[in-house]
C-alpha cells in the first residue's frame, strides 16, 4: 500500500556513529632519520635529430630509520617498548645543462625498495642526565640493512636505469652517445 501523496515518507533514523576504540598504545617519543648509503651521477649525452643535450642521471639509495617508544594506553611509565622500522628507498633525478650553462633538475622520484625491517624490544630508560644510547638490537638491524643495501647499490642503480630511464629515452626517440669517461660515473 502506498501512502497518499500528501503524507511525507516515513523517516528512518540514521545509523549510530561507530564508537571510536580507545588507543591500545600511547606514543611516548619518536625519532626518524634518513641516511644516504650510496649515490651515483651518470653523465648522459643525449642525441635526437642531430641535436645534442647534456643530461645527468642522479641516483641515491637511502635508509629511513624510525624509532618509536610506546607504552600500553593503560600502562604506567616504565612499561615502554622500543619499536623500529628500517625502510630502504631508491631515488632518481634527471638533470640537464642548458646551452646557457644553467643546470636544472626535474623533481626527484623516490621508490620504496623491498627489504623493510621491523622489530621491537623493551625500552631501557637511561639514567638521569645520561645520553640516550642506541638500542643494540635496533642498531644491529640498521647496520645489517645498511651493509646489505650498500652491497646491492650498483645492481639497483643499473636495474633502475634499465627499467625506468631507458624506456623513456627510447620512447622519445632519443639515443645516448657513448663517450669514454676516464673515471666512470661519479660516485658521491
Amino acid at each position: 500500500m502506498t501512502p497518499p501523496a500528501s503524507e511525507p515518507p516515513a523517516v528512518v533514523a540514521p545509523a549510530a556513529a561507530p564508537v571510536p576504540k580507545p588507543p591500545v598504545v600511547v606514543v611516548v617519543s619518536r625519532d626518524t632519520r634518513s641516511d644516504v648509503l650510496a649515490s651515483l651521477d651518470t653523465p648522459l649525452p643525449l642525441i635526437k635529430a642531430g641535436r645534442t643535450e647534456d643530461a645527468m642521471l642522479r641516483q641515491a639509495v637511502f635508509l629511513t630509520s624510525a624509532l618509536t617508544v610506546v607504552r600500553p594506553a593503560a600502562g604506567a611509565p616504565g612499561e615502554e617498548t622500543l619499536r623500529w622500522s628500517l625502510t630502504p628507498y631508491l631515488q632518481r633525478q634527471l638533470c640537464f645543462t642548458s646551452i646557457t650553462g644553467q643546470f636544472a633538475c626535474a623533481a626527484a622520484e623516490t621508490e620504496e625498495l623491498a627489504g623493510r625491517v621491523e622489530g621491537e624490544a623493551p625500552f631501557v630508560e637511561p639514567p638521569q642526565g645520561a645520553p640516550v644510547a642506541p638500542d643494540p638490537l635496533a642498531e644491529t638491524a640498521r647496520n645489517n640493512a645498511s651493509a646489505a643495501l650498500r652491497g646491492r647499490a650498483d645492481g639497483l642503480f643499473d636495474d633502475d636505469r634499465r627499467l625506468k630511464l631507458d624506456p623513456m629515452i627510447k620512447a622519445a626517440g632519443v639515443s645516448v652517445r657513448r663517450v669514454p669517461i676516464s673515471g666512470g660515473p661519479v660516485r658521491r
